[in-house]
């Protein structure tokens, strides 16, 4: 037996990982060419023992191989766009180049290296942007880091100009003021306002002139440290040769006792100390620095400082203990949905479902298994892009074993049934699930952050599910019966093959459907800019989340709180609760408000002023009640609209191109139709009854895109195999594929829309307005891909005086020919 850590390091090696690979592509090709059953059997066979191993060790232990991101896990993630500098000649921008963004990006690992920070992962995106995440980072620590973030650390030494503290006589200001105050001019100067403490303890506010020219600079520190004198806290600093020969000629014709030198940090004077002895040398102190701690942190910015300012476009905080919560909260209500519909399945489907169950336990195995060995991420979202990806594997099965029972209602033997049936399934299969993929592909192309580790779950998932569903069960099939284990199938059948004429009820479903459209376009014109959450907007969004058994605080006890609080725009509070978990009060608010209000409420508010021992050390401490920090610039707000705007819009016209390129136009035109249809009312429905659009529903809104599409390929599929096979007029062909599908429309809608209930009701807050979306997608979809996708490709073809049979019969027989040339 391979040791595990041996295992690890053969699965991470590149060499390995690519000749693995490589073989696997080889069998798999291989097996879709080679005209032998028993040879596909085995090569098949073949193919899912090497990926299972492949993945099971990739995937050994998980504790170590899978990494969980900051909502899972708890901590910090900033977003950072690095600003250009400006010539100080000329004042116009220098455009930044590669080596500003990786010079901040060394600082960056510098700073946060120097002050202890661990696990740090930080990587450039595009050309002027920082990704920063630091797992298990609590949001005091975080706060702290944010400032250090943005501090520059610019240094500068300039003269003082002693003209500047004379006072005028008229109104009693001093010369420095006047210039401050715009009332004067000195070229070659500049007031800077100065506000200090004494030896006394005493504050001062004084104005400065300051030469324009700086004298010595941060590229002359040699060096910077924090020493503890006493009760007073200093940095000492030590100049390079050529900053200390500055340093003389600065000083050098000074008097003693009188001339001053001003020692700036970041365009703000911090201190400005008379000159006892000259010239001055290579050494001096900053004083002032409250705490050992700030010392240290100055001392590590100014031995690291950036030439390009950083703005946080983007800050998201969650506590460890909170992240643990909502993991465990949000993988109960996934696994108590999965395991429903896995009862659900060997109930319906027996022996059957017995070998769809096995699919899905080897595409669990390779979706945690490549995430695993690719070092992917997990998100929240992600374990639902999981969650979907399982439930259109389950489609997947139901769309073969509806197949397998109609051809062993024709009187087929079970081999014949099973191979006819996985024939005339894989071209619906194949289609839907690319569509997915081209929506998946677009959004982690556009997306970011957790809607990117959704993107990458939902492909790597349905890359599996068609591996699985196509391949795996194909393959135990083969084993059972040509070991003779199986010699008929028992499958339970509740719903009987209908009749129903769906397109004579085409008018009723066009004025349900144009109400809803019409509701859902006012929920965007009634809410507004209301209906746009944080992501989209900018500001900040605050979460305080009581768990059940506290106390918990009202939002009207939390609105009287901060009446008093001094901040920049009033802050709105709500509350809501939370099946399964609690209260959670929000406060959403002006990014710059954020610290200010949560230290004013857990300073007014006694429930959530409580610390308890944390779980990982009973020797520290955290809040009682946790808090989760969203914050986001309004540039980056309008850059993440219209992003998602992009990435819908690139997703759709995709969709529209593939099934133009599968499907005839009239088709295409139903499906894309249909399309708009769903997400349309999904979205504005959500709206209107109060929800908030955020990121995470631009990845919701592609995967309702995804299931529509998934639907209505799987219909119109049938529609054309009816239209080439059977005798009729084009209505009542439709009918008969619609009624033919049913049951697999609504076995399929029902157990993913039941999973998607229970994460909707009882995931917990982080999943709830998610799931809430793909579940009215859900439903919506279910319904338009019955009422409105095919009467619609009826009415087109109809209106344009096309005969529909004759154009899917032309582009089968040239479908023959290209493929027979």
């Amino acid at each position: 037996m391979i040791p595990p850590i041996l295992a690890l390091d053969i699965i991470a090696d590149p060499l390995v990982l690519f000749l693995s690979g490589l073989a696997l592509l080889i069998l798999f090709i291989w097996y879709f060419v080679t005209e032998s059953d028993r040879r596909k059997r085995n090569i098949g066979t073949i193919l899912v023992v090497g990926l299972c191993t492949l993945c099971s060790l990739a995937l050994f232990p998980p504790s170590k191989t899978l990494n969980g991101g900051i909502d899972l896990v708890g901590g910090s993630a900033f977003t950072l766009k690095v600003q250009p500098n400006t010539d100080p000649n000329t004042g116009e921008v220098i455009p930044l180049r590669e080596d500003d963004l990786n010079q901040a990006v060394a600082t960056i690992e510098k700073r946060l290296g120097a002050g202890g920070t661990k696990d740090l992962l930080i990587a450039k995106s595009g050309n002027d942007t920082i990704l920063l995440q630091m797992p298990g980072m609590s949001p005091e620590t975080a706060s702290d880091i944010r400032v250090t973030l943005q501090k520059v650390a610019k240094l500068e030494l300039r003269e003082v100009n002693l003209e500047g503290e004379k006072r005028e006589t008229s109104d009693g200001k001093t010369l420095a003021e006047r210039v401050f105050d715009k009332e004067d001019i000195v070229p070659g100067y500049r007031a800077y306002k100065h506000e200090g403490e004494d030896r006394k303890g005493e504050k001062y506010t004084e104005f400065l002139l300051l030469n324009n020219r700086t004298a010595v600079a941060g590229a002359d520190v040699a060096n910077a440290y924090p020493v503890q004198q006493g009760a007073d806290n200093i940095v000492s600093i030590e100049l390079t040769g050529e900053g200390g020969k500055k340093m003389v000629n600065l000083t050098k014709d000074m008097r003693p006792g009188q001339d001053r030198i001003a020692i700036l940090l970041d365009n703000e004077v911090v201190s400005a100390p008379t000159v006892q002895s000259v010239p001055l040398g290579a050494r001096f102190v900053i004083e002032g620095q409250k705490n050992l701690k700030e010392a240290s942190e100055l001392a590590a910015q100014l031995n690291n400082p950036l030439k390009n300012a950083l703005k946080i476009d983007q800050e998201s905080s969650v506590s460890p203990s909170l992240g643990r919560a909502v993991v465990k909260q949000g993988v109960t209500a996934a696994l108590t949905g999965l395991a429903l519909t896995a009862i659900f399945i060997l109930i319906y489907y027996r022996t059957a479902g017995i070998v769809a169950l096995i699919a899905l336990f080897v595409n669990s195995i390779l979706i945690f298994g490549a995430m695993a060995m690719f070092g992917f991420t997990f998100t929240l979202p992600g374990i639902a892009g999981i969650i979907l990806t399982i439930g259109m594997a389950v489609d997947a099965n139901v769309l073969i074993f509806e197949r397998l029972r109609e051809e062993l209602e024709n009187g087929k033997s079970l081999g014949n049934a099973i191979e006819t049936a996985y024939e005339k399934a894989f071209s619906a299969i194949f289609d839907s699930n690319i569509t997915s993929l081209l929506a998946a592909t677009i959004l982690f192309w556009k997306a970011s952050g957790t809607v990117q580790g959704f993107a990458v779950t939902l492909t790597i998932g349905l890359l599996g599910s068609m591996f699985s569903a196509i391949l795996v069960t194909r393959v135990i099939f083969r084993w059972v019966v040509d070991l003779g284990l199986l010699r008929n199938l028992s499958l339970l059948n509740l719903f009987r093959k209908s009749s129903f004429d769906f397109l004579g009820k085409r008018r009723i479903a066009f004025v349900v459907s144009a109400l809803l459209f019409i509701a859902a376009i006012s929920g965007f014109v009634i809410r507004g800019e209301k209906g746009l959450g944080v992501d989209f907007t900018g500001g900040t969004l605050l979460k305080f989340q009581f768990m059940e058994g506290q106390t918990e605080v009202t939002a009207a006890e939390a609105t009287e709180a901060l009446k008093d609080a001094n901040t920049i725009a009033k802050p709105v509070v709500q509350e809501e609760t939370v099946p399964g978990t609690g209260e959670l009060l929000t406060v959403r608010c002006d990014i710059n408000d954020a610290q200010l209000i949560e230290d004013t409420l857990r300073s007014k508010l006694s429930v959530m002023s409580e610390r308890v021992p944390t779980a990982a050390d009973p020797n520290e401490t955290e809040w009682a009640v946790q808090a989760t920090t969203e914050a986001v610039s309004a540039t980056a707000g309008k850059a993440f609209l219209f992003n998602a705007c992009v990435a819908i819009g690139m997703g759709l016209v995709a969709m529209l191109i593939y099934i133009s390129i599968r499907f005839e136009f009239s088709f295409a035109l139903g499906a894309f139709a249909a399309l708009v249809h769903d997400i349309v009312i999904a979205t504005g429905l959500i709206v209107l009854f109060g929800g908030e659009l955020s990121l995470i529903h631009v990845g919701a809104i592609l995967t309702i895109a995804g299931y529509s599409i998934n639907d209505t390929i799987i219909v119109f599929d049938r529609i054309r195999e009816s239209l080439l096979t059977s005798r009729g007029t084009v209505e009542e062909l439709m009918n008969e594929a619609i009624n033919a599908t049913l049951s697999r429309t609504l076995l399929t809608s029902m157990t993913t829309i039941a999973t998607v209930a229970i994460l909707a009701i009882f995931g917990g807050s982080a999943l709830a307005d998610f799931s809430k979306m793909i579940l009215v997608g859900l439903i919506v979809g279910t319904y338009s891909s019955i009422f409105v996708a095919a009467p619609i490709v009826l009415w087109w073809s109809q209106g344009k005086g096309r005969n529909l049979r004759k154009e899917v019969l032309d582009a089968s027989l040239a479908g023959e020919i290209e493929a027979a040339s």
